[in-house]
């Protein structure tokens, strides 16, 4: 069990960045992602190929992008729990 502020439902660019303004925020937080690495679906299915679309970056390999988020995160010290998945105690959707 981790207590933390902020549970963060995906380790991929969005949750890695929400982990990092978090803690810069002051809040611990904890990741929880099924895949059993960070970086979603850039570390699965491209993490070679050039991304084009980030600010700062003319071009960035999607592994490039995903370490720097995670060393940028990684300084508030997030906790991993990968290759989990969250589910909900009630019967409606989980939101």
């Amino acid at each position: 069990m981790t207590e933390c502020d902020l549970l963060i439902i995906g380790a991929g660019p969005a949750g890695l960045y929400a982990a990092y303004y978090a803690g810069f925020r002051g809040l611990r937080t904890a990741l929880v992602d099924s895949l059993p690495e960070a970086g979603g679906q850039i570390t699965a299915m491209y993490p070679e190929k050039p991304i084009y679309d980030i600010a700062g970056f003319p071009a960035v390999r999607g592994r490039d992008l995903v370490a720097r988020l995670v060393e940028q995160a990684s300084q508030f010290s997030p906790a991993y729990h990968l290759g989990e998945r969250t589910i909900s105690e009630h019967d409606g959707p989980v939101l």
